[in-house]
């Protein structure tokens, strides 16, 4: 250990970051500190040679009249045949030998690694007490079963991510590069992890906004307030010092690439980007878009603000399980507590009554619509009808042909008589002429009503009536 201790410590040194000096002078305190734990000596200093690689320790006795500790005084007797010039109160320097080193070897070793890792402390104490609440990129080591995660920052700094700062439902493996925010680093030596790291605190979503958004990290956007349910939703005020500059369209970026980035980073989680105003009335319904707000009554006193809205935007006011009133509640730092206007002035039996109305209004609806499709079905059926006739053309003003014939078989008896009696032909030849016409009219008749081609028959009795009269003549 003598021989190579300082190759030991350089490579140690080069591995943790850390100045090789100071872990020598680390070394050399502890070594001291546990020869003065074995050894009778008070005072003793080392120091380790940098070519050898050997430990040097020397221990000191005081020049004295009368000695009473032989281990740390000496009289001036003896110290005359050492140095000639020493007198009484000084002091005299004695190497201490291999035989007693032997004796504190194995005490130094866990002395030294002691102050090794309080070297590697005060390191990262010093280097990143400056760089809290800022966000740092670790890569994965390990999964460990209690659900907790080691990372590896620079410098091979471990540092531990708990199970209650991490994303709900998010995975690692080894060697995964993921961004962090460091909140706080602790300078107690009986703790696991120097650093306290989170990806679930709102500030890492400020942090990678500040990062994705060069109008942000400008100062022409500012960020006023943010609010997570990690993994689930955010909300995200902003506002510009540039009218020129929309402050959402700049964390949206170009077809949503600048908000997606982030989005992708904190496992899904669903960014909602809010203007920000010095009217907490705009402000309000700015943080609980999409829903619409009828009024909403300010308690500053009580930090409370009543809001109203419409009973098919109550729903889009409270969100899912409440969330989005939540996430609206903590980026405006008020409580907010959310009514419908209709619910809030009816009593009981006013919304029985509402509730009837509707229903029977609904009925009275629903019969119509009955009546409607009847109304409907009806005018097709007589559009067919008609349309059947069309295709089938049937005889017009049948009625009034019937008659006419009937008018016309009627009239010939009575003519045909008068001509007999005129032309004196004998009565029975007459009445026979007169019962043929008969059964011939009302043969045509039955023709008439069992036939539909009407116009074709009509010229036919015309022409019948014609064969007649020459008959008759």
């Amino acid at each position: 250990m003598k021989e190579n201790l300082y190759e030991i410590i350089k490579d140690f040194s080069k591995e943790k970051g850390l100045d090789h000096e100071v872990v020598k002078k680390l070394v050399e305190q502890s070594i001291i500190q546990a020869a003065q734990r074995k050894l009778p000596y008070k005072e003793i200093e080392g120091q380790i040679d940098e070519k050898t690689g050997n430990i040097n320790l020397y221990h000191f006795k005081e020049v004295v009249d009368l000695v009473e500790d032989t281990n740390n005084e000496i009289s001036v007797e003896d110290v005359f045949e050492i140095d000639p010039e020493a007198n009484i109160g000084d002091e005299v320097e004695y190497e201490i030998s291999d035989r007693e080193f032997q004796r504190i070897a194995h005490s130094t070793r866990p002395i030294i690694f002691g102050s090794l890792k309080e070297a590697e402390r005060q390191m990262v104490v010093s280097t990143f007490t400056e760089k809290i609440g800022e966000v740092l990129t670790g890569t994965v080591l390990r999964v460990e079963p209690n659900g907790r995660v080691a990372f590896s920052f620079q410098n091979k700094v471990e540092a531990y991510l708990f199970r209650r700062e991490q994303i709900y439902g998010e995975n690692f493996t080894f060697g995964d590069h993921v961004r962090v925010l460091l909140l706080d680093v602790n300078d107690n030596p009986h703790k696991d992890s120097q650093l306290t790291i989170s990806r679930t605190h709102p500030g890492l979503l400020i942090k990678l906004f500040e990062m994705e958004v060069p109008e942000i990290y400008d100062g022409i956007v500012k960020i006023v307030s943010a609010s997570r349910e990690p993994g689930r939703r955010a909300k995200i005020s902003v506002y510009s010092t540039d009218d020129e500059v929309d402050p959402v369209g700049s964390c949206v970026g170009m077809r949503g690439s600048r908000v997606q980035t982030i989005v992708n980073d904190l496992h899904g989680e669903k960014i909602d980007i809010v203007r920000w105003s010095e009217d907490i009335d705009v402000y309000t319904c700015n943080a609980l878009a999409p829903a619409e707000i009828d009024s909403l009554e300010i308690d500053e006193d009580e930090k409370q603000i009543d809001v109203v809205v419409g009973p098919n935007q109550l729903s889009l006011a409270i969100g899912h399980k409440g969330q989005n009133v939540r996430l609206a509640s903590k980026l405006i730092g008020y409580k907010i507590n959310v009514v419908a206007s209709e619910e809030e002035d009816l009593s009981i039996d006013e919304q029985l009554e509402k509730e009837l109305a509707k229903s029977s209004e609904s009925g009275e609806k629903n019969k119509e619509n009955i009546l409607e499709t009847k109304d409907k079905d009806e005018i097709t059926d007589e559009k067919s009808a008609d349309d059947k006739d069309q295709e089938e053309p049937q005889p017009e003003n049948t009625e009034h042909e019937v008659e006419l014939i009937k008018s016309e078989v009627s009239e010939e008896p009575q003519e045909l008589i008068v001509d007999k009696k005129i032309d004196d032909h004998p009565s029975e030849e007459i009445t026979e002429e007169i019962e043929d016409i008969d059964k011939e009219a009302s043969d045509k008749l039955e023709s008439i009503s069992d036939s539909k081609a009407i116009p074709d028959q009509t010229k036919s009795s015309t022409k019948e009536k014609s064969e007649l009269e020459s008959d008759a003549s």
